[in-house]
């Protein structure tokens, strides 16, 4: 079977791992023949879809006209000139169903995408193990550039809570992704050259059912001025001049996960055993100290399995409780909890040294430490709010 065709999906009678029903069904040339009967909220809009996709379906055979769909788009950007194409890569099904369907179509125009790979240094380990595994597969195979970015050291997680005290994150401040994901990936894209931006599309797995604020955000997105339809979400940044698209916005769960238990493998990539990496459907790539989650069932499930991960999950739990105390933080002016306290940041630091004995590897750098060592230093950051300069420039903080 030739790479990028659409081979059998599921043999007779297999389970269908989202529907829970079975398929009976092969996909020839973009047509299921004796599909399943699937609910009718998983059935494929054809007035959506059909302006897109030269092969007739009927609208049960939802699977191979969403891929279908989704190369038609990726033809549609080609289109516009976009020679480089970033695909931001976090090891997750959407993301690496993204991946899939663009170096499965950019092959045949000889153009190599780059899989942008931001590592924020406090990864759940199980969940990297397979982000890592799955670059290095796609790399080996000459699939896609594979490119790893990490946070600059004085942005780093154990920096920002263990040096300058600030609180783990919460919905109210929620300091990190920023910090940790988004100016690595744009200091990145700033080294382009006006002229390499005009050419750049970042490629993202955004899509519409994954949550209500991600709806919210994409919503907005096409109220102002982003392309939305036929499938397609695509915004030009004003900012940084740069075009970001998803090939997969409308697809749905049950799509991302048929087409990575069924079609991305008989293309030659390692995404069967995604679904077991993932240890159910609540499960989200992320940070091991996530504390925007009020219970992180990921790692808890995790654990329950591989138990050398557990002082993790005990370290987060204990983390957020105990950075939540008021006797651990310092007082603004106005009365409010500010930073956390020089004894309750030491405090922390002598905990984690126990988890890395315990785990028996290392968490915080060398060069991690001797920042928090220096900004232990620093008056700024302090256990003394005096001074109006200083309130006013720690308000943010």
């Amino acid at each position: 079977m030739s790479r990028g065709s659409l081979g059998p999906l599921v043999q007779k009678g297999e389970p269908h791992e989202c529907s829970n029903s079975r398929l009976q069904s092969q996909c020839f040339a973009g047509i299921f023949v004796n599909s399943a009967n699937l609910p009718d909220d998983m059935q494929l809009d054809v007035s959506l879809v059909s302006p897109f996709v030269e092969t007739p379906f009927e609208s049960e055979n939802r699977l191979c006209g969403m891929i279908h769909l989704s190369q038609q788009a990726i033809e549609k950007m080609l289109s516009r000139n976009y020679s480089r194409w970033i695909v931001m890569y976090s090891g997750g099904k959407d993301s690496t169903t993204a991946l899939v369907l663009c170096t499965e179509v950019l092959r045949k125009y000889d153009i190599l995408p780059e899989a942008l790979y931001c590592d924020t240094e406090i990864e759940i380990p199980t969940l990297q193990q397979f982000a890592l595994s799955f670059l290095q597969s796609v790399s080996a195979q000459q699939l896609a550039k594979v490119t790893v970015l990490k946070p600059a050291p004085e942005d780093s997680f154990w920096v920002q809570v263990i040096g300058k005290g600030y609180p783990p994150p919460h919905q109210g401040f929620r300091w990190c992704t920023h910090r940790l994901k988004v100016k690595p990936v744009e200091k990145y894209l700033n080294m382009l050259s006006p002229s390499e931006r005009e050419r750049t599309l970042v490629v993202t797995g955004v899509r519409f059912g994954e949550s209500d604020v991600r709806d919210a955000r994409l919503k907005l997105s096409c109220s102002r001025g982003g392309e939305c339809g036929q499938g397609v979400w695509y915004e030009q940044s004003q900012r940084l001049k740069i075009g970001y698209f998803s090939p997969i916005v409308v697809w749905r769960e049950c799509d991302v996960w048929d087409f990575l238990n069924f079609v991305a493998p008989s293309w030659g990539y390692p995404t069967r055993g995604l679904l077991s990496v993932y240890k159910g459907r609540e499960t989200r790539f992320g940070c091991w100290t996530c504390s925007v989650v009020s219970q992180d069932r990921t790692m808890q499930k995790i654990v329950q399995e591989e138990t050398r991960w557990k002082p993790l999950l005990e370290f987060r739990n204990w983390l957020v409780d105990f950075a939540r105390t008021p006797e651990n933080r310092v007082r603004k002016p106005n009365g409010q909890l500010g930073r956390l306290t020089l004894s309750a940041r030491e405090t922390i630091l002598q905990r984690l040294r126990e988890v890395e004995r315990k785990i028996q590897q290392p968490i915080l750098s060398d060069i991690g430490y001797s920042l928090v060592t220096q900004l232990w230093e620093d008056p700024w950051y302090s256990d003394s709010y005096d001074g109006e300069d200083n309130a006013l420039h720690r308000s943010n903080e």
